[in-house]
């Protein structure tokens, strides 16, 4: 992977409605000088992807497609920021055995137009038929401007955990509050705790980080198990909604965990918190160095994990004992671009910038993968000139989604290019918007391709902060199986800047989705859903791809949010489906009244729903995937080592380098087989094929395959078979 070690970020005080309760931007978006650069143009690439995913909505109890949730009049990122809205319930609530299964769903909302105070953290719960049973506040008193919610469910109870932040106390800070219902006691939904505080701002934060005025907000709840018998562990953080001493927000975070059991739900406990921050982030943060950008992730393994990004570097800060020790794994990704081309005596074209990781793109979420040995999410790139970056400006439509990931066991992040595309997504090679075909040279200088995630206007019929507001990106998955999805306006935009054949999609956003059936190795093209009626048929002339979707009929349907997990609904040969659980509101008037730039949208206000969708995959589903590191030969026989140097390069500065497999056979004749695999279970290259005496053997494997062709970098398995028996292990070849 190519690595550059500079990079450039400059942070400004933007002013907002509520600049204590909103995240702030770190740069500011520039209007486009050119304007040649956003024609519409259609890539003429081949690639070979699984096609975009066929899919159908799931009719709830009622015969609807969408379940109506409540109004709002709060129309921005009604779901929150990171972390998860839509969780599901055990079949069994435990310990009396009532029949679960339904679904909570946490958002916020204004029951009136009085927005600047009248935000109220909300919650619904629908039976398992997708049905609604109730929607309600989560706290019954009158408290000011509750917000920015999250949910999980205690997978023994069925018990759902909810946190928001709101103004409580006399200092007016914004403070974070907890309830939990207590389903597992009658079996119905209702039953509700008071809430509690369960991070006091300013007073929990200051004797980690010395500063009085920090607030942290924007709460994440997740739900683990614990090191305690019969004990479930809660994990909290909150980013610092305050400025830094250098007036910018580097929204360094206060995690918190507490170990729990059905008997402290019975008596009401208001659990016994440990707290702690993390002094890489109160350095980035305190110093005004860089922004951190993150979100949590947690499993019943005991892994819990902080990954994302800030500055020119990826990070994941990694715990394999339930959250007491973390450690920091971090690696630069920044791409240097320089294109320069003469087309007469005097004039010439020329590029100098950087593709950077984003200060966009920051709402997302993460899945664990392959037997939670990776992590992925989805965020994304931009690419700048140094001009603007120097005058701390940049080109807000100029990013480009890509899913990142981190492996456990190397420390190696990686990347796959998901929206726009170069020759191949998944080398190591990111793609460069001027040279999509990467031989070298610009495609077109009066054309650069755009990736539009999100947009919305405000009152003078402008943009701004577009990406950083509004974006979205969510994923869901079980174990091989992957969703992503998003906010889409590539087409809207087009419109807004009359271009020709965009003047249907002027408010018409759309949903985008793209899925894996490899464990993110390899995703398919995109599947763009929409409430564009005029798009029920292709008329390429007018960007109609046939992507209607009736079931949105006079809807808009915007700010998805998605359940945690897929559930298997087919796993025959040839029948791969999955359903999806998701989330939307559905907008009144497209932009947000409610948002940071204030009025980009009418106060008019929308409805909160959900949906599900039946997503057809290509390959099965694993419930255990293929490999792991489990030693399966038998004792005695044969003994697999890790490859040396793992990961390896076989072509490393023009010299040939090969990786060495270590095996012993201790009988005193074996049938020995080593053979390497690739990520979808497909034979590459035997390796051995014969008996071998007892003793210490190795052989060594260049990157090909059957072929004598290098094969693209990722990652391999190679096992060691010995009669009947056998071992696998992963090695990565990077290129």
């Amino acid at each position: 992977m190519k690595i550059l070690c500079s990079t450039f970020m400059v942070v400004l005080c933007v002013a907002s409605l509520f600049p204590n309760d909103i995240p702030q931007p770190a740069q500011k978006a520039k209007d486009f000088k050119y304007q040649g650069y956003i024609k519409s143009k259609r890539s003429t690439l081949i690639r070979e992807q699984d096609p975009p995913p066929n899919y159908s909505f799931i009719l709830n109890g009622a015969g609807l497609a969408t379940t109506y949730l409540y109004d709002s009049y709060y129309d921005y990122m009604p779901y929150s920021y990171n972390g998860q809205n839509v969780r599901l319930q055990p079949e069994i609530s435990l310990p009396f055995g009532y029949a679960a299964d339904g679904i909570y769903i946490s958002y916020h909302c204004s029951e009136t137009t009085a927005i600047a105070a009248d935000r109220r953290a909300w919650n619904s719960y629908l039976n398992p038929d997708a049905t609604l049973v109730l929607s309600s506040g989560t706290n019954y008193n009158s408290i000011e401007r509750e917000g920015f919610t999250s949910v999980d469910i205690d997978p023994y109870t069925g018990d759902p955990l909810f946190v928001w932040h709101s103004r409580i106390e006399a200092d007016e800070s914004y403070d974070c509050s907890m309830t939990y219902d207590n389903f597992h006691l009658t079996g119905s939904t209702g039953y509700w705790k008071e809430p509690f505080i369960v991070i006091d701002n300013p007073e929990v934060g200051e004797p980690f980080t010395g500063h009085a005025d920090d607030e942290f907000t924007w709460p994440i709840v997740m739900i683990g198990d614990s090191p305690l018998a019969d004990h479930r562990r809660v994990h909290i953080y909150g980013n610092n909604g305050t400025s830094n001493p250098g007036g910018g927000w580097g929204y360094n975070s206060l995690y918190g965990y507490a170990d729990f059991s059905a008997d402290s739900l019975l008596f009401e406990s208001e659990f016994d918190w440990t707290y702690r921050t993390f002094l890489f982030m109160d350095h980035l943060n305190y110093e005004d160095i860089d922004r951190v950008n993150k979100d949590m992730i947690v499993n019943d393994n005991g892994q819990v994990a902080f990954f994302g990004s800030f500055g020119d570097s990826l990070f994941c800060l990694y715990s394999d004992d339930w959250g007491e020790n973390f450690t920091l794994f971090k690696q630069e990704w920044l791409y240097y671009l320089y294109y320069y081309e003469q087309v007469g005596p005097w004039n010439a074209h020329v590029f100098e910038g950087y593709l950077t990781l984003s200060n966009d793109g920051t709402h997302y979420n993460g899945v664990f993968s392959e037997d939670n040995s990776k992590i992925l999410w989805m965020t994304g790139t931009n690419m700048n000139s140094l001009e603007n970056i120097e005058q701390g400006y940049y080109f807000p439509a100029f990013f480009y989604p890509k899913i990142f990931s981190f492996d456990i066991e190397t420390g190696i992040f990686d990347f796959y290019d998901m929206d726009i595309q170069g020759v191949d997504p998944a080398d190591d090679q990111p793609m460069i918007p001027l040279d999509l075909d990467e031989d070298g040279e610009v495609d077109d200088w009066d054309y650069i391709p755009l990736s539009m995630c999100s947009w919305f206007f405000n009152s003078d019929q402008d943009y701004r902060d577009a990406f950083y507001h509004e974006n979205n990106f969510k994923m869901s998955a079980n174990n091989n199986w992957i969703v992503a999805a998003w906010h889409d306006c590539k087409k809207l935009r087009h419109a807004y800047f009359e271009e020709e054949g965009f003047e249907g999609w002027y408010q018409q956003p759309e949903i985008a989705i793209s899925i894996s059936d490899d464990c993110g190795e390899t995703w398919s093209e995109i599947r763009y859903i929409n409430a564009n009626s005029n798009d029920d048929v292709i008329d390429e002339e007018n960007h109609y791809d046939g992507n209607y979707a009736p079931e949105f009929e006079d809807m808009l349907p915007v700010n998805i949010t998605l359940g945690e997990k897929l559930e298997i609904l087919s796993n025959e040969p040839g029948n791969y489906h999955a359903q999806l659980h998701f989330a939307f509101f559905d907008d009144n008037d497209y932009g947000s009244a409610a948002g940071p730039c204030g009025n980009s949208g009418q106060l008019n206000g929308g409805k909160l729903r959900y949906a599900a969708l039946d997503i057809e995959f290509q390959e099965p589903w694993q419930e255990v995937w293929n490999y792991s590191d489990d030693n399966t030969v038998a004792p005695g026989i044969a003994h697999l080592e890790q490859n040396f140097p793992n990961p390896f390069n076989p072509s490393c500065a023009g010299r040939s380098h090969e990786t060495t497999i270590s095996f012993s056979v201790t009988q005193t004749s074996s049938f020995v087989t080593i053979e390497i695999y690739n990520i979808k279970g497909q034979k590459v290259k035997t390796l051995v094929n014969e008996h071998k005496k007892a003793g210490d053997h190795f052989v060594r494997w260049d990157g090909k395959d059957i072929n004598n062709k290098p094969v693209s970098s990722g990652l391999y398995f190679y096992t060691l078979s010995a009669d009947k028996c056998k071992t696998t292990k992963k090695m990565i070849l990077l290129r």
